[in-house]
């Protein structure tokens, strides 16, 4: 897609720095952070959501983010994926949200 902001940040168009890669992610800090660590887990592959991808994908977003959670001893985390109308970057990606509680707002 030539005007998605995250194709762009993955093909170096659009500079950023990378917090991990893989071959198949990006994770980059979120530029409006709404937690103490907010990243973003991105597919290197621009899917639209979840709905797109046959497993690998997600697999791969699971797989880092238990490596972040583990690496960064973060206590309380959630991790968001929006489809459809509810995301605003239509690009595969996950939301870690770390040291949040239920009592956060978020």
């Amino acid at each position: 897609m030539q005007d998605c902001v995250f194709c762009k940040i993955v093909k170096g168009e659009i500079p950023s720095q990378f917090e991990k890669e893989t071959r198949d992610l990006i994770v980059i800090n979120d530029i409006h952070p709404k937690a103490p660590t907010h990243l973003l887990i991105i597919s290197k592959k621009h899917l639209q959501d979840i709905r797109e991808d046959d497993g690998k994908i997600w697999n791969s977003i699971a797989e880092i983010a238990k490596k972040i959670i583990k690496e960064r001893k973060l206590k309380g985390v959630r991790l968001v994926h929006n489809i459809g109308d509810a995301a605003l970057v239509k690009h595969l990606h996950v939301q870690l949200l770390g040291e949040v509680d239920q009592k956060r707002e978020v």
